[in-house]
C-alpha cells in the first residue's frame, strides 16, 4: 500500500490512520525536511508525520516549534531532576507546503505501544473501578503545569474515561493481573500536541522563561534557550490574516539558523544511540524549501 504523502526517496510508508485533527503516517525515513534545511542520515530513523487537517500555511511549523519548546522543557526537568525517563518524543523536522498537494505536518520519533489501555482494574472486593499509580504521572503533569502547559487533559476516551489516550505505554499493566500493589511502570509518552489536546497559557510560559532564565540557560544552554524564546515570540506574533508572524525578520533568521541547528543535534544524538559514536552517519543539506517567514 503505498501514501500520496509519502512519495519520494528517504521515505518508506509503513501504516497510517485518521483522526480528528490530523492524520498520522507511520514512516521509515532518511531525509527530514525542516526548519533551518533538510537533514540526510544513511540511518533510518521510524517516525510519525502529522499531518494536519488544518492547511493554513505554517501550521505544521507551527506545530514543530510547540512541541519543540515542550521538548526543551521536558530536557530541563529531567535535568533538575523532577522525573528521569523522557516522556516527550523528540520532534524531527516540519513540512508547510502550500501549493500542489498541500501538506502541513510535523514529523517526530515514533512512540510504540499501546494507546488505549486501561488506566486501572475492577476490584472483585468492593465491585468499583480502581486506578493504578502510573509512574512520573504527577511530577510530569506538575512540572509542566507550573510552565502554564496543560499535558494531563484529554487522556482518557470521551466515552469511557477508564480507558487512555494520547498516552503511549509500552508494557502496561493488565487489569485482569492488577491489585492494590500495582503501578505502571515509567515506559510511556505523551502524544498529540494540537490545541483541542493541549492549552497553552503563553503568558504564564512566558513569565516562567523570564524568571527561570539563569537556571534554563546553565541546564540547558544559551542557545537553546533562545531558540525556547524565540520560538515562543514566533508562536504569539503569528498573524493569522497574513499565516506569517509579525516577529522581527532578524529574529526569524536566528530561529531558523538555532532550530536548524537543534535539529541536526537531536536526529545526530537520536540515531547513534548503541552505535558507539558521537559522529553518526548524516548530512546535512541548507535547503530552503522550509522557511519560517
Amino acid at each position: 500500500m503505498k501514501d500520496k504523502q509519502t512519495k519520494g526517496e528517504g521515505v518508506l510508508y509503513i501504516g497510517s490512520r485518521a483522526g480528528s485533527e490530523a492524520k498520522i503516517t507511520i514512516q521509515l525515513r532518511t531525509k527530514f525536511p525542516g526548519i533551518g534545511g533538510t537533514i540526510i542520515t544513511q540511518q533510518g530513523v521510524v517516525t510519525a508525520l502529522r499531518d494536519e487537517n488544518n492547511k493554513v500555511s505554517k501550521t505544521g511549523h507551527r506545530m514543530f516549534l510547540k512541541h519543540t519548546i515542550i521538548k526543551k522543557l521536558e530536557d530541563y526537568f529531567q535535568r533538575k531532576g523532577i522525573y528521569k525517563y523522557p516522556h516527550i518524543p523528540r520532534p524531527l523536522g516540519s513540512i508547510s507546503r502550500t501549493s500542489g498537494e498541500k501538506c502541513e505536518a510535523c514529523i517526530y520519533e515514533w512512540a510504540s505501544g499501546s494507546d488505549s489501555f486501561a488506566w486501572g482494574y475492577m476490584d472483585p472486593k468492593i465491585l468499583k473501578f480502581v486506578l493504578v499509580k502510573m509512574r512520573d504521572w504527577s511530577e510530569f503533569g506538575g512540572a509542566f503545569g507550573s510552565t502554564g502547559i496543560d499535558l494531563t487533559g484529554d487522556c482518557t476516551e470521551f466515552d469511557d474515561q477508564r480507558i487512555s489516550k494520547n498516552i503511549v505505554h509500552e508494557f502496561p499493566v493488565d487489569p485482569a493481573m492488577a491489585d492494590e500493589n500495582s503501578e505502571f511502570n515509567p515506559l510511556w509518552k505523551r502524544i498529540d500536541f494540537g490545541p483541542r489536546s493541549m492549552k497553552i497559557n503563553y503568558d504564564q510560559l512566558g513569565k516562567f522563561l523570564h524568571d527561570k532564565k539563569g537556571d534554563l540557560i546553565q541546564k540547558l544552554r544559551n542557545e537553546r534557550y533562545n531558540m525556547v524564546v524565540l520560538a515562543l515570540e514566533y508562536l504569539t506574533k503569528f498573524d493569522y490574516r497574513t499565516r506569517s508572524s509579525k516577529m522581527d525578520k532578524v529574529d526569524i533568521g536566528r530561529l531558523d539558523a538555532l532550530i536548524g541547528n537543534y535539529r541536526l543535534s537531536s536526529l545526530r544524538h537520536f540515531i547513534s544511540r548503541g552505535m558507539g559514536s558521537d559522529e553518526a552517519p548524516i548530512v546535512h543539506i541548507n535547503s530552503r524549501t522550509e522557511s519560517l517567514v
